[in-house]
């Protein structure tokens, strides 16, 4: 039996939907045209019958909601699968999110007005091996401009697999040029599991009014945790609805610089948070299993 539903095209070029390290198909077709379960791999067609996209999920947050691959995109897709062709794509390797999404780092990024901030650089990434840093503004790629993560991403997968990548970075309030080459994209990146921290030694600080707990990061415990890196802070405690838990701090993170300051040791630590203003936002780089990431504590949550 076959059945059909109909509705409208309620959007085009939804993101953040799916992602794999970082990447996202960033097309699809929004629809209230009811899409239940068996039925991905189903045209979506328009008033004149003509298929305009491949239906493939469901939104779970709202039944009344469904998304498909366009019609072009699937097209190519499955000229390359017929062919016998494996189908790969570049990747840099980072997590990104469209300058102004979020609010309590604007105050750190002035003079930057358009581009994609670097969240997260995945640990062995392409990026990785680069001088890309998380909370880099990047504003364009091989010369052309990059407003939002869609955009950053179109560009990506423009090239490919090997290829060298220039990307124009906003850090400091200076522009640079900062070369990149290309990755393909894992089907899945694999993290190591670490051992549980062994509290108490080294004595820990209290960083009371951003809710976290560091101590030393010695050459015992980077050691025990197979961490790569060997100078920091590691956080051993993060106090539940605090500044550090909001901004995803976790255990095991480890804090390596504060503002731009490289932390060595507790008492570097303490001295850059005393000249931080919370109000304005402490910036944190992090290094989170490999990959490299920050956060931002700001005072009143954003």
């Amino acid at each position: 039996d076959y059945t059909f539903t109909y509705g409208v095209v309620s959007g085009k070029g939804r993101n953040k939907l799916l992602a794999t390290g970082g990447y996202s198909i960033s097309d699809y077709l929004q629809t209230d045209a009811s899409i239940n379960p068996g039925n991905s791999g189903g045209p979506l067609c328009d008033i004149d019958g003509k298929v305009i996209g491949m239906n493939t999920l469901i939104n779970g947050m709202n039944r009344g909601l469904g998304f498909a691959i366009p019609i072009n995109m699937a097209k190519e897709i499955g000229a390359e699968l017929i062919a016998g062709h494996k189908i790969v794509r570049p990747w840099l390797g980072i997590r990104i999110e469209t300058l102004g999404d979020d609010p309590s780092i604007r105050d750190l990024l002035k003079g930057a007005d358009k581009g994609v901030v670097v969240r997260t650089i995945e640990a062995d990434a392409p990026a990785y091996k680069s001088d890309l840093r998380p909370f880099d503004v990047i504003t364009h790629v091989d010369g052309a401009p990059v407003d939002t993560d869609s955009q950053l991403q179109h560009e990506i997968l423009k090239k490919k697999i090997g290829q060298n990548v220039e990307l124009t970075v906003w850090r400091k309030g200076q522009a640079i040029k900062i070369p990149v080459k290309t990755g393909e994209l894992p089907n899945e990146i694999a993290r190591a599991s670490n051992e549980p921290i062994q509290p108490g030694q080294p004595k820990q600080e209290d960083a009371g009014k951003f809710g976290l707990q560091v101590q030393d990061l010695t050459k015992e415990v980077a050691e025990r945790l197979h961490l790569a890196v060997q100078q920091g802070v590691i956080v051993t405690d993060v106090a539940d609805n605090s500044l550090a838990a909001q901004q995803d701090i976790q255990r095991e993170d480890i804090i390596t610089e504060v503002d731009g300051k490289p932390v060595t040791n507790v008492p570097s630590f303490r001295e850059a948070l005393t000249k931080a203003d919370p109000k304005r936002g402490v910036l944190l780089y992090l290094d989170r299993k490999g990959s490299k990431t920050f956060a931002v504590l700001k005072a009143g949550g954003g």
